[in-house]
């Protein structure tokens, strides 16, 4: 008897097939509300991300302060030469790539071409003219800041420092320029 009685009350509470479509239903509604919500958070996500501005670098930031093969030293770029040519040849090369003959301006990088050049002997932006005095490249008279051997009109770099010969001479060179960060920060301050 009580499981004939339990077992009429579990029918009496089983949910109706009317109950049952309407939970599915219900389910299912949530469901669909659910992965709408989400789709919806997705789109304005994205939204938001494509529209903010990434932090931008800087075009000059992203370039070499020297080209390649140009070796940098105090806010300058070193070109030395695997070629031979005259002083002519050599400072035209210079002008084609941005640059000059080097025109030294300190002690110290005096030193560090005098290291770097190796064996081989290499002009120098430094001429003159007969009976003048030595100038560099961009016009400054020369400071004696070194000596110079020999009576040539045009000065090269040797082991011993510097020296002249003719400008038909042909010698290794050394082109130079500033740097790019330099340029720009002198482009910036005018």
């Amino acid at each position: 008897a009580f499981y004939r009685l339990n077992h009429h009350t579990r029918k009496d509470y089983l949910p109706s097939k009317k109950h049952s479509t309407k939970v599915k239903r219900n389910r299912a509604f949530s469901f669909i509300i659910t992965c709408f919500i989400l789709i919806l958070n997705g789109i304005i996500i994205y939204v938001v991300v494509t529209r903010r501005k990434p932090h931008q670098i800087p075009p000059e930031c992203l370039e070499a302060a020297c080209p390649e093969n140009w070796i940098g030293f105090q806010r300058k770029c070193f070109y030395f030469s695997d070629d031979i040519k005259n002083w002519t040849f050599s400072q035209r090369f210079c002008v084609s790539h941005g640059a000059d003959l080097v025109q030294i301006e300190t002690v110290q990088e005096l030193g560090f071409l005098l290291r770097y050049k190796g064996p081989s002997d290499h002009w120098i932006g430094l001429s003159r003219e007969e009976g003048q005095p030595w100038k560099w490249i961009n016009g400054t008279e020369w400071t004696s800041c070194f000596p110079i051997r020999g009576g040539g009109e045009c000065a090269y770099l040797n082991d011993n420092g510097a020296s002249s010969a003719r400008h038909y001479t042909e010698r290794k060179w050394i082109c130079a320029k500033e740097d790019t960060y330099s340029k720009i920060r002198r482009q910036n301050a005018t």
